[in-house]
Parts: structure tokens; C-alpha cells; sequence
């Protein structure tokens, strides 16, 4: 298995220098860093250290920030952050996370290493085993340089490629680059990424967990041109006719490239084939014996995301261990209040757009099921104690969704929510925490975290960057807008993700086979249901240039339960949550760069309508 875990990436003294603030470099200090095989190994764990912070839901520029999850009612954009992106409170002068400068410090970091690793002299290893250490050394470090680039272009499009290290004292053009176009980013990015995986190792020992690998690489690489393919970035005229540098270089293509996902077909199916030959296989529940295939569906889709170092992960993150009570913990603000007076919080939830978005047990949307009684979802079945809308759905949902009178998997055990205002789980004044959605969150708790009067301590797991079931879905979604349909492997991947969750292959289910677009949107769902709270529908809906239609519902405010019901027919109530809109216009998919370096370098062009 191939994984990264960053908490055991040693604290390391960073010398803060970046792309747009170049000062001269401690030589002193640098000469100590690559004395000897131990401090230039320590150089290279430094190197890592740029990586953003997954696991923080405040942080992350992905996870907490699409309408997935919604806050308490009381927080403000004042104290979480994440509430600026889903509110459109951005601005160019402080935006909200300066991925472009934590980015470009990662990738000087980087060059200091290449451009010092031949003074080492080995100390207590042969210069043979030295010279192989190196040679990996070098190749996760290259590999480093690509990812860095390939999140600034996730987050900023067109970049400005980093190729060398710019000295202290460069003038004029090394200084003062331009953005290159997003083509020739992918391009040369994606030869960065070849070049680190030629001396990569395949696979890595327990000992060496969270180093870089060739399944990695290639697994990245083969993202971006998925990415390179979709219609933000692959002749997008309507958005970006008049996105240019100065020098009037086009930014973004303005027509259409079908070839660009074909090209991401390949990649995909050559990250898929190396990382299933190293092992890697879609997870299954194993801890315990279940005869029922449902359960055992349930099972495998709420333990996929926490089983630590699983074989379905890929890359994981692990730094910034979560833990209990932290400031940007994520098990911390999701678990449901009630089994004990402090921590956790219970205060960020799914909205009704997540719930719904789950399929029925039959396998197809819920309100497209004519078996299912969408018209009634919010009544209650006589004899029963909770909506229909929470009855008949995949295991995915019951993976994924805690909701009132369901179960929820903690401490060990399972216990029953009681989410209605005033109950144990439920809200107990308006402006301090609670669900304001009147649902929890399962997927990505751990279910042996421990909850009680006495207690509250995590279990951690590394978050998951990328896993072999994205890929499966990369290829699907390549597939199916290349060749209009799904090609054998597309379809096989497809239904690989569908039968670990526990329902109907795709075609099966709908009863006939899909192609154009009603295969598009079954695919696209399909992604949006698997990833959810992995970090991925936001940047997806951003890449498929339908955030702003998306979005619009939200507008006014998410979605959810009236959280101060403390009847089943007051709380069961579809409610526009007021003070929690969402918020999304044009200039939204891209990030806006820091104005004080676009300031500085008046070769950088800003981002559209920033």
C-alpha cells in the first residue's frame, strides 16, 4: 500500500522564503542541513511540510466549504473562515487561505534540497545504500514539486511554473514571471511528475509510510488531466475569452479539445493498473462476521474513510493530528452534543441538498424511483418513528447520515439519536452549538472514538487525498463524456463502486443502458454520493462549470430540518436556514491570488473578476 502519513514527518526549521518574497538563504544553516545522510533525510520530511491542511475542516479549501455540511446558526464568518467561501465574503486584498504563497514556499523548498543533495557525505551507511536513498530522496521531492503546482492550478488555473530556484538577487524576468497558460501548466507539470516517477520506488515498507511513490505520482498526474479536460479549463470562451497576461498570452483554451479526455482515459487507467499490481483494492468491512448484505454495505462504505491505512488509500494526510476539542478538528465539531456537558460540539451538519442526494435502495435518485414515496418523504409511516425520506435509501445513506431516531456508530457502540430540540442530541438554545440542519455526520468519524460523561478522545485515521475509488470514477466520468457511453472498463469500474455500496450496477438499476447526457448526470451523482465529506464537491461542481446554477438555491439560505421543533410534525419540516446562504458568482471558480503579489509583480494578472 502506498500512503503518506505527514504525523510522522519531523518538525523541521524552515527557512520562510517564497516565490514573491526572496531573501538570501541562511547558508550556514543549509550547509549543517546537508552534512550528512540523517540531516538531509530530515531536509526532505521539511519538504512535506506545505502540504495543506486536509484534516482541518476550517482550512481546507475544499472540504467544509461546498453547501455538504452547514454550520451552527451563532458562527460567524468572523471565526470560521470556511464561512467567507460559502457566503462570497472573499476579497482579493485578504483572501481566505494563501494556498498560492504556502505553495511556492513549498516548492522553493524544494530546489534548496536539489540544488544541495550532492554536498552530503554519507556517515554510517554505504555509498551504495546512500546512493539508492538518494535517488528516492530526489524523486519525492521532484514528485513534491509537481503536487505543489498542481494544487495552485486546482485552486488558480493558469500558474506561474516554477522551474529553478530563483536567487536572492534575480532581476527582471526571473523575478518578475508571467502566469503560462493552463495548457502548457499541464504539460509541464505533468513532465515534473514523470520525472519524479522515474526514481520513486513502487511501493514502500511500514517503516517508510509516508513517502512518495509511483502510484502516487501517476495517480495525481492522471487527475490533472482529468481536471485539464473538464469545461472550466478545456475551451471555455464564455468565462475566459479576455483572460490574458499583458504580453496578451491566452490563458485558459477557447475551444473545446475532446482529445483532452481521451488523454485522461489513458493516465487514469495506467494509475489504476499500477496501483491495484501494488496492491491496492477497493475496501471491505472485515472486523467482525455479517450475514446481512446490507449491513455488510453499510459497513464497508462507514468504515472506508477511517480505517487507518486501509487498501483502497492511495494518499492519505495525517498531519495536524486531530484532536479532541482542537480548534479545527473535524470529529470535534461533528459529533453530536448531548453524552457529555463540553466537547464535542455538535455544530456543523449535512444539509438537505446531502440527504437527498442519496439514491434509494433500488439504486436510482430517489425522486425519480416510482417505487419510492418522494411526494410524502417528510410524512411519517404509521407505526414508524422517523420520515420516510430516511427510510428505503442505499447503505450509503445510513454510512453517511445521522439523523433523528437513526443509529450512530460512537465509543464503541451504537447509540439512537434524538435530535429534536430540546432532546439529548438536540438544540438547547438557538445561538449556542448545535445541528442546525437536524442531522449529524457519520462518514469520517471514527466509530471507536470515545463519547461519554467522562471522556472525549479521537481516534485518528490519515484523511484521504486520493483513493483507488476516485480513480475507478475518474475513468467512468473520462469514459463516458469521450465516447458518449461507458466502455467496458468504465462500466466494470463503475459497478465496482456500486456493488461495495450495496446496490444494483448501474444499468441494472436504471433498467436500461445509460448514454449522453442522462449518463453524465448518473455518473456525476454517482461521484458526488461516493466522495461526499472527502473534499470533492466543490472543486467538482467548480470544474464542470455548474457551481453557479448549483448554488443558486441556496441563495436565500441552505437547507435543513427546523432545528427547533420539539414535535415530529414541527421538527420534520423542510426550512430555509436563514443567515446561512450560499453564495457563489462567476469570479468564484477561481481563487483570487493576493493582491500585494500581483502588486509586486506587474507581470501577474489577477484572476477573473477579482
Amino acid at each position: 500500500m502506498k500512503k503518506i502519513l505527514i504525523s510522522a514527518l519531523l518538525a523541521f526549521s524552515m527557512i520562510r522564503c517564497s516565490y514573491l518574497d526572496v531573501v538570501p538563504d541562511n547558508s550556514n544553516k543549509i550547509a549543517d542541513d546537508f552534512k550528512n545522510e540523517n540531516t538531509a533525510n530530515n531536509f526532505v520530511f521539511s519538504c512535506y511540510n506545505f502540504i495543506p491542511n486536509y484534516n482541518n475542516f476550517r482550512q481546507n479549501f475544499n472540504w467544509a466549504m461546498s453547501n455538504e455540511l452547514v454550520g451552527a446558526n451563532h458562527w460567524t464568518a468572523e471565526w470560521f473562515d470556511f464561512l467567507k467561501i460559502q457566503q462570497g465574503l472573499m476579497n482579493r486584498s485578504t483572501p481566505v487561505l494563501d494556498i498560492w504563497k504556502n505553495c511556492y514556499q513549498g516548492i522553493r523548498q524544494c530546489y534548496i534540497f536539489l540544488d544541495n543533495i550532492e554536498n552530503v557525505k554519507p556517515l554510517t551507511i554505504s555509498p551504495e545504500e546512500y546512493a539508492s536513498k538518494k535517488k528516492s530522496w530526489i524523486g519525492e521531492v521532484r514528485f513534491l514539486i509537481a503536487y505543489y503546482h498542481f494544487v495552485l492550478m486546482q485552486n488558480y488555473g493558469p500558474v506561474v511554473i516554477s522551474d529553478h530556484l530563483v536567487p536572492y538577487n534575480a532581476t527582471g524576468e526571473e523575478m518578475f514571471q508571467y502566469r503560462a497558460s493552463f495548457d502548457e501548466c499541464v504539460t509541464k507539470v505533468a513532465a515534473m511528475f514523470d520525472q519524479a516517477i522515474a526514481d520513486l520506488p513502487l511501493t514502500v515498507d511500514a517503516s517508510n509510510y509516508g513517502r512518495a511513490t509511483k502510484v502516487v505520482a501517476q495517480s495525481l498526474k492522471s487527475k490533472m488531466y482529468l481536471i485539464a479536460a473538464s469545461p472550466l479549463f478545456n475551451g471555455n470562451a464564455e468565462f475566459y475569452a479576455d483572460f490574458k497576461n499583458n504580453n496578451g498570452t491566452q490563458l485558459i483554451s477557447q475551444t473545446f479539445d475532446k482529445e483532452k479526455w481521451k488523454v485522461a482515459m489513458t493516465e487514469t487507467k495506467k494509475a489504476i493498473e499500477m496501483a491495484e499490481s501494488s496492491g491496492n483494492k477497493l475496501y471491505t468491512y472485515n472486523k467482525t462476521s455479517i450475514s446481512d448484505p446490507f449491513q455488510q454495505a453499510v459497513m464497508n462504505c462507514r468504515w472506508g474513510m477511517v480505517d487507518p491505512w486501509n487498501s483502497e488509500l492511495i494518499w492519505g494526510y495525517s498531519g495536524n493530528r486531530e484532536t479532541a476539542g482542537s480548534g479545527g478538528s473535524f470529529q470535534t465539531h461533528v459529533i453530536p452534543i448531548g453524552w457529555r456537558t463540553s466537547t464535542p460540539y455538535g455544530a456543523l451538519g449535512p444539509t438537505l441538498t446531502t440527504v437527498e442526494m442519496f439514491y434509494s435502495k433500488n439504486g436510482i435518485p430517489a425522486d425519480k424511483d416510482p417505487n419510492y414515496n418522494w411526494a410524502n418523504r417528510f410524512n411519517i409511516a404509521t407505526g414508524d418513528e422517523t420520515i420516510e425520506l430516511h427510510r428505503n435509501r442505499e447503505p450509503r445513506f445510513y454510512a453517511y447520515i445521522g439523523f433523528d431516531r437513526g443509529d450512530y456508530e460512537i465509543s464503541g457502540t451504537t447509540k439512537k439519536l434524538l435530535l429534536r430540540a430540546n432532546e439529548l442530541n438536540g438544540m438547547k438554545s438557538f445561538t449556542t452549538d448545535h445541528l442546525f440542519s437536524g442531522y449529524a455526520v457519520k462518514k469520517g468519524v471514527h466509530p471507536n472514538s470515545k463519547v461519554d460523561a467522562t471522556q472525549f478522545n479521537i481516534t485518528t485515521y490519515p484523511y484521504p487525498i486520493i483513493r483507488l475509488g476516485e480513480l475507478y470514477l475518474n475513468y467512468a466520468e473520462a469514459s463516458a463524456v469521450y465516447n458518449g457511453t461507458l466502455d467496458a472498463d468504465g462500466l466494470s469500474y463503475m459497478n465496482a463502486i456500486r456493488t461495495r455500496a450495496g446496490i444494483k450496477g448501474l444499468y441494472e438499476a436504471y433498467g436500461k443502458a445509460l448514454s449522453g447526457e442522462e449518463l453524465l448526470q448518473a455518473v456525476r451523482r454517482e461521484r458526488m454520493i461516493e466522495l461526499m465529506f472527502e473534499g470533492h464537491w466543490l472543486a467538482d461542481l467548480k470544474r464542470w462549470k455548474i457551481a453557479e446554477s448549483f448554488f443558486a438555491k441556496d441563495r436565500q439560505g441552505m437547507r435543513g430540518l427546523y432545528d427547533r421543533g420539539k414535535t415530529a410534525a414541527d421538527f420534520y419540516r423542510e426550512t430555509v436556514l436563514i443567515g446561512k446562504p450560499y453564495i457563489f458568482d462567476r469570479k468564484n471558480y477561481l481563487f483570487p491570488i493576493n493582491q500585494t503579489y500581483v502588486d509586486v509583480n506587474h507581470n501577474l494578472t489577477q484572476n477573473p473578476g477579482w
